[in-house]
């Protein structure tokens, strides 16, 4: 009896085992199926499911892409008075070239160019593209025209006093900078080493970096005088405005005279092989070069009583030697 209690035990346990374990003939039967209908369905409804909000989302990713791009950009104090120093120029250019009249002779030859292009161009083209109604859309835009110029000037003054706020400051950075410089010329162990290692490399780089220093304070000072002085915070005449105006591109004038300099030099110490240089480095030079060169005359011009160039093409110029240092700045924070 005892034995045979025990087989009954036994094949007990073996019945629960198989009871909990009941996954073998379920799974023999799912691979009876066609499985290959229910996975073309599931694929189908998902491709569809992922491709709506990609269309639809694409347009708020770029959005987003370029906010979070241009939120790096202006990260730092710097990148931020370049992007606005950019804009000023851009506004300004924009709003130049509005206020500048058209000649009868230039529109006289964009009529006759319209008419020429609508002779020659083929039916189907010019079906597709209205040539036809271009004299009249120019007609409109030299109607607005002086509303635009008004308000892209209204913009211009913004960002001009916007750009002009944000150097303020900049004479606290030049504070710093030529205390530093003048520590570096007390310093006898590092102004003694670079002395002696090449005493004439060393003197041009030290008369370099003070005509810097003494030109860009000389900018930043007399501009900022002189913008208080429109702004009313300090009382004086347009007269002495404009002499404080003189002298401030009087300093600009040395500050770019000391950058072609340093580029030079920087030029010959690479040359010589006292410095090294990569491809990042050569890129950075001559984007600096380019623009040293474009304020080498803007200077001039700013300068002298009537100006050196006609004024939309020198707002241009300005605008484009900006723009190829926010283009820099861009690529650097991609």
């Amino acid at each position: 009896m005892t034995d045979l209690g025990d087989q009954s035990a036994q094949i007990s346990d073996s019945l629960t085992v198989d009871q909990m374990n009941p996954e073998i003939p379920s799974t023999t039967i799912q691979e009876d199926k066609p499985k290959h209908v229910h996975i073309a369905e599931s694929k189908s409804t998902t491709n569809d499911d992922e491709i709506k909000p990609r269309k639809s989302f694409g347009p708020i990713k770029k959005l987003d892409g370029f906010i979070s791009h241009m939120n790096r950009l202006i990260h730092t104090r710097e990148d931020h008075d370049s992007v606005i120093l950019f804009l000023a120029c851009a506004t300004h250019f924009l709003a130049t070239a509005l206020e500048t009249p058209i000649s009868e002779r230039l529109r006289c030859w964009a009529t006759k160019f319209g008419s020429l292009v609508l002779k020659n161009t083929p039916t189907r083209l010019a079906t597709s593209i209205p040539f036809s109604k271009l004299n009249s859309y120019m007609t409109a835009i030299h109607a607005y025209r002086g509303l635009f110029a008004e308000r892209a000037r209204a913009l211009s003054n913004i960002m001009d006093d916007w750009q002009i706020i944000t150097r303020l400051w900049g004479l606290l950075a030049m504070w710093a900078e030529t205390k530093e410089y003048i520590m570096t010329l007390t310093t006898t162990t590092d102004a003694a080493t670079d002395r002696n290692k090449n005493p004439r490399d060393y003197f041009v780089s030290k008369a370099i970096k003070g005509t810097y220093i003494v030109g860009l304070i000389s900018y930043l000072g007399f501009e900022n005088l002189a913008w208080l002085t429109r702004r009313g915070v300090l009382e004086s005449s347009e007269k002495t405005e404009g002499k404080l105006m003189i002298r401030s591109l009087t300093g600009w004038g040395i500050f770019v005279s000391s950058e072609l300099a340093q580029l030079l030099h920087d030029r010959s110490l690479k040359k010589r092989g006292f410095k090294e240089e990569d491809e990042e480095s050569k890129v950075q030079w001559r984007r600096r070069l380019v623009q040293v060169l474009i304020y080498g005359p803007l200077t001039v011009h700013w300068i002298k009583d009537g100006g050196l160039l006609p004024e939309v093409f020198a707002s241009f110029l300005t605008a484009y030697a900006e723009y190829i240092t926010v283009q820099g700045l861009w690529k650097a924070s991609a």
